[in-house]
């Protein structure tokens, strides 16, 4: 009955299925990935990775072949009801990764499936999942592959199958997505305009009846998309020549010319969070947790750190280290981060599909204004930097109100390795699936031999920051200029638990040696 085919069952080799397989695959926790489809993706759909998601690529090495095939954007193009609003920045501070990427989804499930083992030649395709049956030790999933069907067992099932998940069904997951009667029309083609022909704007335009897009991707393709509500926008597919009207109605330019299409797509915009993205031992990740709304571009970025999330808990939980209640901590997280969103998400759509007068009045006249004032915020939370676990059950302790409080991510800066001198930046340094204890001197020598000896928690990464100029050893760091301290809010000596995702669990300052080994005898009671 626990003749395990392998640990994890994949349904879905999308975005968010290619990387929870990456993560698991580095992990060292065995899985199967199966997807209905023949082949990954060959149409661009989602176009961008935001800077928090290519931090979370790159714990696990994957972003090099996204930088090699995408270009950097670095700027929106606004243009509010008629009146150009000017550009806006996305050039962000604080990681090694500090634009949004374009490549589109066709090459980010690409250079995924190049990061797997056999570069992806072991994932099962034209094979669709039939059904599941879950019982206290693992779950049965019957597989088709044409005919017959046939059974393999799992410990875990990850559903990634879209927003019309067939893992959810069945389960205390399944929901009903809500149409919103709201439409999309998208078209990637070949564009000639008055415009750039750059990678580094994307440009945004907001009138009467919806807004748009425009995005120039590589190999000389530009999508255009388009937002309109029930009525405006007929639910088919629409013509080249219907985009390339709107197209010069958003912009004003009538020389916006589209040619020789390779894909033109409809469909109405759904809402609706799953109840749950766990049922015993099916987890739902991506699109099968709620249908993310496009404004923002955060719906593949979501998707591949939820399967990011997952993977390091999942590992830890079927290895025996951890208690399985870290697994809940996933659906904590991440339904939590779904709910914020789609809050925000509906309430935009709300004053956009149409826009009311009132509205339109307040843009042309204080837009530029406006922007101004909240664009820094705006922009941080597309860039998805600004993404916190404050309420997590794994977050412990606090911090000041300056610097980097326990929830947060673990932000970058530059110090020195003490045993060479050599300038680096500490995020990279920190770049490892693995959790790490990080601790700050303060001007003072930190007495923590226990939770430094190699003996103790080898399956953490250690590193010490000192304020001074002394200190030796693979493990220091040295931070004169004070950089790192600043960036953290260090007044005095503390430690900080990051998570293998590089989120901080915790931070103290108090009985250091004593906190940190309560916190991991909680979640890791086996270690």
């Amino acid at each position: 009955m626990n003749d395990f085919t392998a640990d994890v069952l994949i349904v879905g080799a999308g975005p968010t299925g290619l990387a929870t397989a990456n993560a698991l695959a580095q992990l060292g926790t065995s899985f199967v990935l199966i997807e209905a489809k023949s082949a990954t993706s060959v149409h661009t759909k989602a176009t961008n990775l935001m800077p928090g998601t290519l931090e979370q690529l790159d714990i696990f090495g994957l972003t090099e072949r996204m930088y090699d095939t995408g270009g950097i954007m670095t700027r929106y193009m606004m243009h509010m009801y008629g009146s150009n609003v000017g550009l806006r920045p996305m050039h962000m501070g604080g990681s090694p990764h500090p634009n949004v990427l374009f490549l589109g989804q066709d090459l980010i499930e690409k250079n995924l499936k190049a990061g797997l083992p056999n570069e992806g030649a072991d994932i099962r395709f034209n094979h669709r999942l039939v059904s599941l049956d879950q019982d206290p030790d693992g779950v049965t999933a019957t597989v088709s592959e044409g005919e017959p069907e046939t059974q393999m067992r799992f410990k875990y099932v990850v559903g990634c199958d879209g927003p019309r998940s067939v893992v959810r069904r069945g389960t205390a997951c399944d929901f009903e997505p809500v149409k919103t009667g709201k439409y999309v029309w998208q078209a990637d083609a070949k564009l000639s305009w008055a415009g750039l022909q750059t990678m580094k704007q994307m440009w945004l335009y907001y009138y009467d009846e919806g807004f748009g897009a425009v995005i120039h991707l590589p190999g000389g393709i530009t999508k255009v998309m388009v937002f309109e509500e029930k009525g405006r926008l007929p639910n088919r597919e629409p013509t080249l020549a219907e985009i390339q009207d709107r197209l010069r109605m958003m912009s004003g330019d009538e020389t916006a010319t589209l040619s020789d299409p390779v894909w033109l797509s409809h469909g109405e915009l759904l809402t609706g969070v799953a109840p749950s993205l766990i049922d015993g031992r099916i987890l739902l990740a991506g699109d099968a947790c709620n249908p993310i709304l496009p404004n923002g571009g955060q719906g593949l970025n979501i998707g591949i750190q939820d399967g990011i999330n997952l993977a390091w808990k999942l590992h830890d939980v079927i290895q025996g280290y951890a208690s399985p209640a870290l697994l809940q901590t996933y659906d904590d997280e991440r339904r939590a981060l779904r709910l914020a969103l789609e809050n925000v998400q509906i309430n935009t759509l709300k004053y956009t599909l149409p826009a009311p007068k009132m509205n339109r009045f307040i843009l042309r006249k204080f837009g530029n204004h406006l922007l101004n004032r909240f664009w820094p915020l705006m922009a941080r939370a597309f860039s998805q930097l600004g993404q916190k676990y404050d309420k997590s059950p794994l977050t412990e302790g606090g911090g000041g109100k300056k610097g980097i409080r326990a929830g947060q991510r673990a932000v970058d800066a530059d110090v020195q390795r003490a045993a060479d001198g050599t300038e680096v930046s500490l995020l990279k340094d920190l770049c490892a699936p693995r959790w790490k204890i990080l601790a700050f001197d303060a001007g003072k020598e930190l007495e923590l031999s226990e939770l430094f000896d190699d003996k103790a928690y080898p399956f953490v990464q250690k590193l010490v920051v000192r304020s001074g100029a002394s200190g030796s050893g693979p493990k220091t760091h040295v931070d004169l200029d004070q950089l790192a301290h600043k960036a953290y809010g260090i007044k005095k000596p503390t430690v900080l638990l990051i998570r293998p995702d590089n989120y901080v669990a915790a931070r103290f300052t108090e009985d250091m040696e004593r906190s940190v080994k309560a916190y991991f005898s909680k979640w890791y009671p086996a270690i």
